[in-house]
């Protein structure tokens, strides 16, 4: 049921930044605020951070390319990343989180929004921090089965907490936690093919022919590691499967560059069977998620959570520094209910793909997949939920 907020006289900003989970979660919320609650978009504000991957000069951020030339306002602030170790690149990076507080204050005093919601990631802490000075109430969604630095520090903050998985429960206090899920975007759950889908995308799948359809990807930013073992390995991979690779558009990596001379030496029976592209954009990941019939790749919390929604199977390949080796947790949550599989990145030299690959097929015909515990594990209506929640704060 719609529930008309047009006449609510309130500002609401949406922050949260730096990888597809945080932007694909802050998404989500927009969406269900503008269309399940008829929010004005003319009061909605969007703050993400403008530093992009490592290497790369600020102003190429994931959320600038993604959040540009909205129906609401915009701003990207100077960003920086809380970090533990000291270097030179720590202390610049410490630096820009200082500009980024001065950039928060001038956006909140001057917007002032009746309540922020935070869904993570280094650039939403100066704007939570401003926020909690100014006495502006904090809602916070945390994605993963761990929590980051970010999060904890805007925890302490936050009149509510809202976490995807159960297990975050934790490292909150829990008289102001809620377990709600993930937030979702509805694109996909969009299995047809439509105008905007990607025309080389459902060339590909639907010349698969007999092989599988395997769909690998590194996050949204893309991941050297994997790129570099897939490309190494793709003749025998092509043997069975037809390969979208999507690589990140990394300007110092040049993962897609890279994936494309290689395409150029294939021979012309496997160059139809293998897909590299930069970036997959929400009219066309519905498709390429239901259409799959393995995951290869990161195991980030909104990658893990939407597989588990749609049910599919994933071979993971968690990133072994991030902190409190989250997307390693991330990925234990479908392995327990035996829906993938993890292999550690530690031992991707001491085997191959295709190997794993064909052993975790043979090990799904013999499992007894729990499925029936993934809707207590994965609820879909999370945004609304929250949505709800917060409202009770704010009529």
């Amino acid at each position: 049921m719609l529930v008309d907020l047009k006449r609510m006289d309130k500002k609401i900003l949406i922050t949260g930044g730096g990888s597809g989970g945080h932007l694909s979660s802050a998404n989500a919320l927009i969406e269900c605020l503008t269309e399940e609650y008829l929010f004005p978009k003319e009061n909605l504000l969007y703050v993400g951070g403008d530093l992009g991957m490592e290497g790369e000069k600020p102003g190429n951020s994931l959320e600038q390319r993604e959040m540009t030339n909205k129906e609401f306002k915009t701003i990207f602030i100077r960003a920086g990343k809380l970090q533990r170790k000291i270097s030179f690149s720590s202390v610049r990076l410490l630096l820009r989180t200082v500009l980024g507080f001065f950039d928060a204050f001038k956006i909140l005093s001057k917007e002032k929004p009746s309540l922020v919601i935070s869904t993570g990631g280094f650039v939403s802490v100066p704007v939570c921090l401003v926020a909690w000075l100014k006495h502006i109430p904090i809602f916070l969604h945390e994605q993963t089965a761990s929590v980051g630095l970010s999060n904890r520090v805007v925890g302490k903050f936050a009149k509510k907490i809202y976490v995807a998985f159960k297990d975050s429960l934790k490292y909150f206090n829990k008289e102001k936690s809620l377990h709600v899920g993930n937030n979702v975007r509805k694109s996909i759950f969009r299995k047809e093919i439509t105008e905007r889908t990607n025309k080389d995308i459902t060339a590909l799948v639907q010349n698969k022919g007999e092989k599988d359809f395997l769909y690998i990807s590194g996050g949204s930013l893309g991941s050297q590691v994997i790129n570099k073992k897939v490309l190494a390995e793709l003749d025998s991979l092509l043997e069975g499967y037809v390969v979208l690779l999507q690589t990140g558009n990394n300007e110092k990596q040049k993962g897609y560059e890279l994936a494309k001379e290689k395409l150029e030496t294939l021979p012309e029976e496997k160059r139809n069977c293998f897909l590299p592209i930069p970036y997959i954009d929400d009219e066309s990941i519905g498709y390429v998620l239901n259409s799959m019939d393995m995951f290869l790749g990161r195991s980030g919390a909104n990658t893990v959570y939407e597989i588990g929604i749609l049910k599919k199977h994933a071979l993971f390949i968690p990133i072994p520094w991030v902190t409190n080796n989250e997307q390693y947790l991330n990925a234990k949550v479908l392995e327990k209910i035996g829906s993938a599989k993890i292999l550690e990145e530690k031992y991707l030299n001491e085997t191959t793909l295709l190997t794993e690959l064909e052993q975790f097929k043979k090990q799904l015909l013999l499992r007894d997949i729990e499925y029936e515990k993934l809707e207590e594990l994965f609820p879909l209506n999370a945004s609304s939920t929250m949505i709800s929640d917060i409202l009770k704060y704010i009529s």
